[in-house]
């Protein structure tokens, strides 16, 4: 005889249970980061979910998801399943699926909301986080009354910067972002350029940037065909 369970099996199909209790902004809904969830000071080293094998000291590691959203998808799927294994890292820069600006608004606002109730599900475990500030287009800027003023924030600028004609609308989304957050200091995972963080550095606001792991591979790339153009011209001599 198979017994009835007492209370019905209730699937969390919209992973509701990540934002309960959280307070929300209107009147898009997206739960509000708490001050107290976020990291005081940028971790020594930051790394992407892809190369997390490449890390050697993760209690001085940040872990930060600038990767294919393929990478991440088992956590977006379960972000339960990995707490324990996030855990391990000094901190963690929240999530990152992409709103491109050509999505449907609707699409644009899932999306930042999956990167905010994950990272707000995260902070409420205990883990240290740093916000991950992604925007899609001009619609979407509410969002940013979920972040905590005065705090540390995250952007990643690898890949998005590279063409000519995204750069304007990312300098007006990290100015915008700046005068709204008014951030404590910037976590900039990829390039910085002086024209896209103007805002940031004429209001002295620290930044902290970290290479990439394609700009280190790039580097290595280039250090090793020195040295071997440089072992060439040693032969000719």
């Amino acid at each position: 005889m198979i017994r009835k369970p007492k209370k019905p099996f209730i699937r969390d199909v919209f992973l509701a249970e990540l934002t309960k209790d959280a307070k929300r902004t209107r009147p898009d809904g997206y739960p509000i980061i708490e001050e107290w969830m976020v990291a005081e000071k940028p971790p020594k080293e930051l790394f992407q979910w892809d190369r997390r094998y490449d890390v050697t000291e993760p209690e001085k590691s940040g872990m930060s998801f600038y990767c294919n959203d393929s990478g991440f998808i088992p956590i977006l799927n379960n972000p339960q399943g990995y707490t324990d294994k996030l855990r391990v890292y000094e901190c963690i820069v929240g999530i990152d699926p992409s709103p491109y600006d050509n999505m449907p608004l609707v699409v644009q606002k899932s999306q930042i909301y999956n990167n905010l109730a994950i990272t707000y599900y995260y902070g409420k475990q205990g883990l240290k986080i740093i916000p991950n500030v992604r925007l899609g287009n001009n619609e979407t800027i509410g969002s940013l009354s979920a972040y905590p003023k005065g705090t540390l924030i995250a952007i990643g600028t690898h890949g998005f910067t590279k063409k000519l004609e995204n750069r304007q609308i990312f300098k007006n989304q990290v100015s915008i972002a700046v005068e709204e957050i008014r951030p404590s200091g910037i976590i900039v995972y990829g390039p910085v350029s002086e024209y896209i963080f103007q805002a940031a550095i004429s209001k002295e606001i620290p930044i902290y940037q970290y290479d990439s792991y394609t700009m280190k591979q790039n580097a290595k790339d280039k250090a090793e065909r020195k040295n071997k153009q440089e072992g060439k011209n040693h032969e000719r001599v």
